[in-house]
């Protein structure tokens, strides 16, 4: 009996390596058992690596007849159909020259092609058990899709059919994105990537950011790693099926009345940026963003998506130079300024984010104008922001695409921008900063002069300049000792919420001063004033 099944893993080697799913249950208990060392493991549990490269170390250190049986029997109970239906084929399958050449194919997938077995499609009759259904869109394909499961491409785990009406988009170098499964019922958009050294560059990148930042806080902001399989000329990277892309979501929207389509494109503001922000805490560039890399999912969510040709900054460092990638229209002005290679920063990142933001909110405009002419204009800081009516979104998106690096917002200064302060959040603001030592104190010059020529700056010419000749109905008893400035208005806001906060009514008093939250957050910073936690609200 041992003997048989040592036989069976020198016999059916090559099939192991390509159709083995679960290698780490396996390795653990191998390693528990002590037939494999700590060594072997490790090279195994090395994150970011295909399954069949896994697979390729474990058999290769399976060095005996006894270490072959007891991997025989952790994959009988792993995946026993698969163990059945290798054992009927027999010991004809495959040669003994074959079974040496397969051992010969390197473990990094990146051998010439005259240097890997051959190959055989992968059509294992696996069975879909169940639909988990998911998708708005896309539900009546799946449904064909489900239908005709028993007849569906099979890849692993993955099921899908090659026909084009089932293919949801495409991308360079062949990549096609297909409608699929996995085969627990999770509904799933398979990237089927072409195999060759550029794309397996630009694969494994994707691939490792995928699964890095699937544990991070903000993690639901970006697209969703499922699965990952392969054969001899591609990979197939299943990842979370979204509804749409962002260009397509806002054609869809436009059939919406505008209050709806308003709030709704605020929160893909919101979402798109937390998912940036995401990336950013793990110190990674995204390089590439653009309305088609924002993903909406059937719940109306977007996520963050095409992380091929992101990059990770050096420990220390805040700038990783490259060769210039992204998309033309869509890349930040130092970066079309340089020549072959770029120096990315985060702040790269931050000034295509805010053309993206101007896009989203004027409903598919581009603040630095039309593509013939958008390189010229962002490389000279010419914008325009003609198609946004709201002064405080309008802030928050120069602060952005400022030509300048130095003068842009970092992720977590422009997710505190007044642009995102619902009514419950400007009171928590006008009660942290009112409350202030330095506010309450606040008389004259003599106390603070950095703090009083910072008032000076961000009152004048505001609409609430002189905000006692202008009160609402409801303000009684204004203090005549109040300056009429930013702090004496929000020692006044202060106290009106402290003793009766319903006399404090958000959408007139916005009306009416519409740039002092805006004014109130320039000071803030300027005066390195902390106050509110972004995550809360």
């Amino acid at each position: 009996m041992e003997q048989q099944q040592a036989q069976f893993v020198k016999t059916h080697y090559a099939d192991l390596i390509r159709r083995v799913n679960g290698v780490l249950p396996i390795a653990d208990k191998l390693k528990t058992e002590k037939i494999i060392h700590q060594e072997t493991y490790s090279e195994i549990n090395v994150p970011y690596t295909t399954s069949m490269a896994k697979m390729r170390v474990l058999l290769e250190a399976l060095n005996t007849d006894n270490a072959k049986c007891a991997f025989y029997e952790l994959l009988k109970a792993e995946e026993p159909l698969l163990v059945e239906e290798l054992e009927k084929q027999g010991s004809s399958s495959q040669t003994s020259h074959e079974v040496q050449e397969a051992k010969s194919y390197p473990q990094n997938t990146k051998a010439k092609e005259s240097e890997r077995p051959a190959m055989e499609i992968i059509t294992e009759k696996k069975q879909l058990s169940r639909w988990n259904k998911f998708t708005i869109k896309y539900r009546k394909k799946m449904e064909k899709l489900y239908e005709m499961r028993e007849s569906l491409y099979n890849v692993g785990n993955l099921f899908f059919c090659k026909n084009k009406d089932y293919i949801i988009g495409s991308g360079g170098s062949g990549t096609l994105v297909y409608l699929g499964f996995k085969r627990d019922g999770t509904e799933v958009a398979i990237k089927r990537i072409t195999k060759n050294p550029i794309n397996d560059k630009v694969f494994e990148n994707e691939l490792k950011h995928l699964q890095k930042i699937q544990s991070t806080n903000q993690s639901q902001y970006l697209v969703k790693y499922v699965d990952l399989e392969e054969d001899e000329d591609f990979y197939y990277l299943a990842l979370h099926l979204c509804d749409y892309d962002l260009v397509d979501y806002m054609e869809d929207l436009r059939q919406q009345e505008k209050p709806v389509r308003e709030i709704a494109l605020k929160q893909v503001v919101s979402e798109l940026l937390h998912g940036l922000k995401a990336l950013h805490c793990d110190d990674v560039i995204h390089r590439d963003l653009k309305p088609r890399n924002v993903l909406i999912d059937a719940e109306k969510h977007a996520k963050l998506a095409d992380f091929g040709i992101c990059r990770k900054l050096e420990e220390g460092k805040t700038t990783v130079y490259t060769v210039r990638a992204g998309t033309q229209g869509w890349e930040a002005t130092e970066i079309l300024n340089q020549a072959e290679n770029g120096g990315y920063k985060k702040s790269s990142d931050i000034q295509v984010a805010g053309m993206l933001v101007y896009y989203i909110i004027s409903e598919g405009k581009h603040p630095f104008g039309e593509l013939k002419d958008r390189e010229a204009n962002i490389k000279a800081g010419k914008y325009s922001l003609k198609d946004v009516q709201d002064i405080v979104a309008k802030d928050l998106i120069e602060w952005m695409i400022s030509k300048e690096k130095k003068e842009r917002l970092s992720i977590d200064e422009v997710l505190k921008h007044p642009y995102f302060w619902n009514d419950e959040r400007k009171v928590a603001v006008l009660k942290i900063l009112g409350d202030r030592k330095e506010v309450q104190q606040f008389k004259t010059s003599e106390n603070c002069p950095e703090l009083s020529n910072a008032v000076q700056k961000y009152t004048e010419g505001k609409s609430f300049s002189d905000w006692k000749s202008k009160p609402l109905q409801r303000w009684t008893k204004i203090d005549k000792n109040l300056p009429e400035n930013l702090l004496g208005l929000l020692r006044f806001l202060r106290n009106i919420l402290v003793h009766n906060e319903e006399h404090f009514h958000h959408v007139e008093f916005c009306d009416r001063f519409p740039d002092f939250f805006i004014s109130l957050y320039k000071l803030a910073k300027h005066m390195n004033w902390t106050y509110l936690d972004t995550e809360r609200y």
